[in-house]
């Protein structure tokens, strides 16, 4: 790990190369599922093929999201957790808008609980999932975005109801083996909830994201010390095992986040809960982001060029390791299922 800025700036991270994707397709499954939608979009219990990208919908609409992400094709990764950061996240979004959050509150998180379980499993079954093809449709993962929003309610809003609920449905991307991150000082306006303008707000960090060629970039404030990635929770891994991330109060608590949190307690790991210091990269035993998408992603090479920080950490064996393998064996016992008897 090297600490002078000279280094830093010299070696700018690049992107990993090529890796196997995870929880992705299933080779050739392409060619037995082309009679499929690749992608799916629920606008109020009314599933049909996208006709617009999921980037697009959270670009153009204000609002409230989630994304969550299928287990076995026929459960969904803490969909109760999904709901309730959706609910409580578009009250504080739209409380401008009285009759969206009079509707939300006369519905309750209950209520929108069973509305989002309906309408992923409708966007599931408008790609195909059914009882005869149950067998190969869970080759694939499914990742599961839902967008609250006021912004378009009229038409094709039901009656007596202020909001539309948005849920698009498409294949988990293929993600890298390992992370490279930049981390640079940012912070997020309103971190402990999940509003639509976030991903508005960082796009001048996504440009700098996209010029260094990596894949993440961590935020950190004047001290140094690490909040939280553009998509993604941080944790460091001291030398002693311990596991440090920043507080509830500082970041958006992701679900995988608290996973990972759930399984350092399983496995008697302590966990630290305040921001990991940049200046104390050197002495880490690794460290990973983690988000729905990602799952547990060890980093390679963190650079903080700011702070004349550039480090490299192990590609196997690190406790960062250890906790990606222990997350993925998880991740059955943490889902719900969308069927009645599943």
């Amino acid at each position: 790990c090297g600490l002078s800025l000279s280094v830093a700036s010299q070696h700018r991270p690049q992107v990993v190369g090529s890796s196997p994707p995870i929880m992705g397709l299933a080779h050739g499954e392409d060619a037995v599922n082309e009679h499929r939608p690749r992608a799916a979009l629920v606008l109020n219990g009314q599933a049909s093929d996208p006709w617009l990208t999921k980037e697009r919908l959270l670009a153009d609409f204000s609002g409230a999201y989630t994304t969550a992400r299928t287990v076995d094709g026929t459960h969904v990764l803490e969909l109760s957790m999904h709901a309730s950061r959706l609910y409580d996240s578009a009250v504080a979004v739209l409380e401008h808008i009285p009759t969206a959050t009079a509707s939300l509150r006369a519905l309750s998180r209950e209520g929108l609980h069973h509305m989002v379980r309906h309408d992923i499993l409708l966007a599931l079954k408008h790609l195909g999932f059914a009882a005869e093809f149950a067998g190969d449709f869970t080759k694939t993962e499914y990742q599961v975005t839902m967008l609250l929003t006021a912004d378009a309610a009229g038409g094709s809003t039901p009656a007596a109801r202020g909001f539309d609920l948005y849920t698009y449905v498409q294949p988990m991307p293929a993600m890298p083996a390992m992370a490279e991150v930049l981390a640079l000082r940012a912070e997020r306006r309103n971190p402990t909830f999940k509003d639509v303008q976030w991903a508005k707000d960082r796009q001048a960090l996504e440009v700098e994201q996209r010029r260094a060629g990596v894949h993440e970039v961590l935020m950190l404030d004047a001290s140094g010390r690490v909040s939280e990635g553009l998509q993604t929770n941080f944790f460091a891994v001291a030398a002693d095992a311990t596991l440090i991330t920043a507080p509830d109060s500082l970041v958006l608590a992701g679900t995988i986040r608290k996973l990972v949190i759930d399984v350092a307690a399983d496995l008697g790991v302590v966990v630290r809960h305040q921001p990991p210091s940049i200046h104390e990269a050197a002495s880490w035993d690794s460290c990973f982001i983690c988000s729905t998408s990602r799952l547990v992603r060890p980093l390679r090479r963190l650079v903080a060029p700011e702070f004349g920080v550039a480090c490299e950490f192990p590609d196997a064996g690190s406790e960062a390791h250890r906790i990606e393998a222990e997350v993925a064996k998880a991740l059955r016992s943490h889902a719900e299922a969308l069927m009645e008897g599943d």
